[in-house]
């Protein structure tokens, strides 16, 4: 099984704080007890919505490396988003850019698992 997402999908499985919450970057928990979202954040140097404060981030391999994180420490909530999304794509409605967290957990549900 390949997982794919996508922004919005008619039969999508939506991980974000409009659909499934456990799997949206302003709940799901980092060791820390930061959220994905403020570790993003504090990653970044900068706030929502703004560029990271150096011009050679890599924002995706660093966006990828916190859900990696929360994956390994979440393995029972990652085995049910495979579940739960099998045959369907995972969906980011409020995605804005290829760095979101259904493209996240889609590629750590295709490489780690």
């Amino acid at each position: 099984m390949t997982y794919t997402w996508a922004r919005y999908h008619r039969h999508g499985y939506e991980v974000s704080s409009a659909g499934d919450r456990r799997f949206s970057a302003f709940v799901a928990r980092l060791p820390s007890g930061l959220t994905i979202e403020q570790a993003w954040q504090q990653a970044k140097g900068s706030s929502k919505g703004k560029p990271a404060i150096h011009k050679d981030f890599d924002y995706w391999a660093t966006y990828l490396s916190l859900w990696q994180e929360w994956a390994q420490h979440n393995p029972t909530l990652l085995t049910e988003l495979a579940r739960l999304a099998n045959q369907r794509v995972i969906t980011d409605r409020f995605a804005s850019t290829n760095n979101n967290q259904a493209r996240a957990l889609a590629h750590i549900l295709n490489t780690e698992r």
